[in-house]
């Protein structure tokens, strides 16, 4: 009868420790792992890497720059399920002070291809030209799915500026 108290017992603390050790989720340097294959990117293509825990969120927020075109990444990674949660891009172009305009339905064509959306998802949301500071741009926002995507084109060019999505917790 010891002996099978004896294995009941430590049965209970292995079963214990491993709750723990799955519990434990991803930690930062797997959150940074995860951003930069999402990004398509190595460790020696990026620069200003950082990782902070966000215990209210229970996400980790990982943001570094590529060194091969200077676009500023930004994620949100679950700790829990190392799912990200929310990805953002800020591309480094030069500002453009053209008054010239692609218009409303070429900006929204690059919208759906960059989030590989329909088109009538992205109709459904919102597209505005906005001249400011001496560069004009269109802001596209639309849902489709669980995700959110918010999308800044360059209105001369057609070139994407920032694009950023959200996955909507349901």
């Amino acid at each position: 009868m010891r002996k099978v108290r004896t294995i009941v017992v430590a049965l209970i603390m292995v079963m214990a420790m491993s709750a723990s050790v799955f519990a434990a989720g991803v930690t930062k340097d797997g959150a940074k792992k995860i951003a930069l294959k999402n990004a398509k990117l190595t460790k020696s293509q990026v620069s200003n890497i950082t990782v902070k825990y966000d215990r209210d969120d229970a996400e980790y927020d990982v943001k570094f720059k590529s060194n091969k075109n200077g676009a500023r990444f930004s994620f949100e990674i679950k700790k829990s399920s190392g799912k990200i949660v929310e990805k953002s891009i800020d591309y480094k172009y030069k500002r453009n002070s053209s008054r010239k305009k692609i218009g409303k339905l070429a900006a929204q064509k690059i919208a759906a291809n960059k989030a590989g959306a329909n088109l009538s998802a992205v109709k459904k949301g919102k597209c505005e030209y906005d001249y400011d500071d001496g560069e004009g741009i269109y802001e596209v926002e639309f849902r489709s799915g669980n995700y959110k995507y918010d999308i800044e084109i360059q209105a001369p060019t057609g070139k994407i500026t920032d694009y950023s999505w959200e996955y909507l917790r349901r």
